[in-house]
């Protein structure tokens, strides 16, 4: 799926958008989203996701719900929502893909906002008659965003400090945890990694570690503890993996960078709570 953009100025110029304007989409945008949903659909470990694009009004009317997402989200006439089999790494599949597809939108000007927690499953599960092997890890809105922040989303985005950022000496590492990587020594892969760290996660824990040895990029997870209690439907931080996997493979490709993704545990000692997920080789 081509963007029209650069990859890096849309990852730069997104945001999540929580207000929206009573405005339809048309049929050819409709149209053109449906296609791209239905582009995303090969997970990076092999699970199979079904997306769907639903309007509230028709979600309502057919299946008698009304799509609820606990006053977050104000004005949204239409929802992508997904499910997945519940299999090994399906949760960052779905954030690999769905990420991809959000950033998508917003090349085309459309608002988009990743919901994890704040939404009703049972409601998605009506919709999609979802067998008990499926799991609905996230949901977004999509639509024409308001133009200002309201006053209940600017304090939701302080909140979440979602305009705060960890710098690279926390995240980016060389040849093993003890030495940080600096961006001058990061090469041709400085501005894949520093689009890792303008990634969005839950609560902007930006859990993803990423540690680089000669001929190959690392990534980790490390976990904040006790989060995972907080939401159990779906698994947040995995899906923050997916998010980060799928900025880099965008970045790289835009870079010319040459390389792909293989699971190879370089069996380097990891901080604590951290696990190994994925190589960039």
């Amino acid at each position: 799926m081509k963007f029209e953009s650069s990859i890096i100025e849309i990852i730069k110029k997104r945001q999540s958008k929580r207000s929206y304007l009573n405005k339809d989409l048309d049929p050819i945008l409709i149209d053109q989203i449906k296609a791209v949903l239905q582009y995303y659909t090969d997970g990076l470990y092999g699970n199979k996701v079904e997306f769907y694009l639903i309007e509230k009004k028709e979600a309502q009317e057919n299946h008698k719900v009304k799509l609820g997402t606990y006053g977050f989200i104000r004005g949204a006439r239409y929802f992508i929502i997904g499910q997945v089999k519940h299999l090994p790494y399906a949760n960052e599949d779905y954030a690999y893909l769905l990420e991809k597809i959000i950033l998508y939108l917003t090349d085309v000007g459309l608002g988009t906002c990743w919901l994890g927690g704040t939404f009703k499953r049972s409601d998605i599960s009506e919709i999609l008659s979802s067998d008990q092997d499926m799991i609905i890890p996230a949901i977004t809105p999509v639509g024409w965003p308001t133009v200002s922040f309201s006053k209940k989303e600017s304090i939701i985005r302080w909140g979440a400090k979602s305009d705060s950022r960890k710098g690279w000496s926390e995240l980016f590492f060389l040849n093993d945890f003890s030495q940080t990587l600096q961006k001058e020594n990061a090469g041709y892969y400085a501005d894949a990694l520093e689009m890792i760290r303008r990634a969005p996660s839950a609560s902007n824990k930006q859990p993803w570690r990423v540690l680089k040895t000669d001929h190959a990029f690392h990534f980790y997870l490390k976990r904040t503890p006790g989060y995972q209690k907080e939401i159990k439907a779906t698994d947040l931080q995995k899906m923050d993996m997916g998010i980060a996997m799928a900025h880099f493979e965008l970045a790289c490709k835009e870079l010319h960078l040459k390389g792909g993704w293989i699971i190879s545990n370089p069996e380097i000692c990891a901080p604590e709570i951290a696990e190994y997920c994925i190589s960039w080789k």
